[in-house]
């Protein structure tokens, strides 16, 4: 097997011969060429890995030559020697300048060519590997690119559909992912005594493992709806889960609460997420007050002994709660300021009565606050209105 292909380029047939000898014995495969018009003839039938072609030539010169090849995106990558009986450094950098890879001057020795094609090889070689390894991770990154695509639509199967209604209570959400798919995930459920289990949660970290994450979440508080009880059962058996079954540095805020719209109430627990708001009569929009719910507890997931604290407070027809996760409130602007939660609390004080407008307007001024700065954060934002 040959070491490679060398088109050798030149008017005179006894370097054609001299230099085609010392190639073919070093073990490479030779086209020969009178001038440039019949070298581009043999690189249509067999493309070259090294071109060796005299400067001066009739009907088509090395130069003209060179400038062809390099022009061409197809043969560019081909490495060109000029080979010139003009000496001296203006005759190297002009070579050089209209592309040529190297140059020899004349009259050469043997050795010195075999040299130089020695040495074009050694890097021919590590641009071939470069390419292999380039497409290799192209190749990766169209894999990687379509997997995490159709992961991001699979997360997003795991939210519910919007807007929803469920036993009295209307609900829409913006789920922004920092990186097409986050750790943010919520869930609303009637359960069997009309009343809607809630949760809303953040996982540290971002991409698969905290999107991995939050869909543990979502399954662990699923499973504890089937076993009834109240959010301060859930919140200690979804954290005694999450600490056996996920790595120390890896936690999560969450917000559990079952809404009573026969009572009235809302029984929760704050485990380390931020304040949810609740807007007095909020869901028939204008300027109402609010009320931000206190009680922020523990993390899930670091410690399986922590305890956690239940509360209650009142949600009557007509209220509106807005949930959100950190993202949105901790974008940091070029002045070093966050909207954070009072900002965020300025925002809410006069919505929209209706709750896809609602949303929407949050979204739109927190991001016209943060401006020109981005999320970098996962974000969520849940707006959940009593009839």
């Amino acid at each position: 097997m040959h070491k490679g292909v060398v088109l050798v380029v030149d008017d005179e047939a006894p370097i054609r011969d001299i230099l085609s000898f010392y190639l073919k014995r070093a073990g490479y495969q030779v086209l020969l060429a009178e001038n440039g018009r019949m070298a581009l003839e043999e690189m249509a039938k067999l493309q070259p890995d090294l071109i060796l072609s005299d400067l001066r030539m009739p009907e088509m010169a090395g130069d003209d030559l060179c400038q062809a090849v390099k022009g061409d995106p197809r043969t560019r990558d081909i490495y060109f020697v000029l080979v010139s009986a003009m000496d001296g450094l203006a005759s190297k950098i002009g070579g050089l300048n209209l592309g040529a890879d190297d140059m020899i001057s004349k009259p050469f020795h043997a050795q010195e060519v075999m040299a130089k094609v020695e040495s074009a090889f050694r890097i021919i070689g590590m641009q071939k590997e470069i390419k292999r390894q380039n497409l290799e991770l192209t190749r990766f990154q169209d894999r990687m690119t379509a997997e995490l695509a159709l992961a991001a639509r699979l997360q997003m199967g795991l939210l519910p559909g919007i807007p929803g209604l469920v036993s009295g209570l209307r609900y829409t959400h913006r789920y922004l992912p920092a990186e097409g798919i986050g750790g943010d995930i919520y869930t609303i459920q009637a359960l069997p005594d009309q009343s809607v289990a809630f949760m809303i949660a953040d996982v540290s970290g971002h991409g698969v493992t905290a999107a991995l994450i939050s869909a543990m979440v979502k399954t662990y508080f699923e499973s504890q709806l089937r076993l009834a009880q109240g959010p301060l059962a859930w919140a200690q058996a979804m954290n005694r889960d999450l600490a056996h079954s996920t790595l120390s540095e890896q936690f999560a805020t969450a917000f559990l609460a079952r809404l009573d719209p026969v009572g009235g109430t809302m029984q929760y627990v704050s485990a380390g997420h931020p304040a949810p708001l609740l807007i007095h009569q909020g869901a028939s929009g204008g300027r109402k007050p609010l009320e931000i719910l206190g009680g922020k507890g523990f993390l899930l997931g670091i410690d399986e002994t922590l305890p956690f604290t239940e509360q209650v407070c009142p949600f009557v027809p007509g209220d509106r709660l807005v949930f959100y996760t950190d993202g949105l409130v901790e974008v940091e602007r070029e002045d070093r300021r966050y909207l954070g939660e009072e900002g965020l609390q300025e925002i809410c004080e006069d919505l929209p009565a209706d709750g896809e407008a609602a949303a929407d307007w949050i979204i739109e001024k927190a991001v016209a606050f943060n401006q020109p700065a981005a999320f970098s954060d996962d974000v969520t934002l849940v707006v959940l209105d009593r009839n």
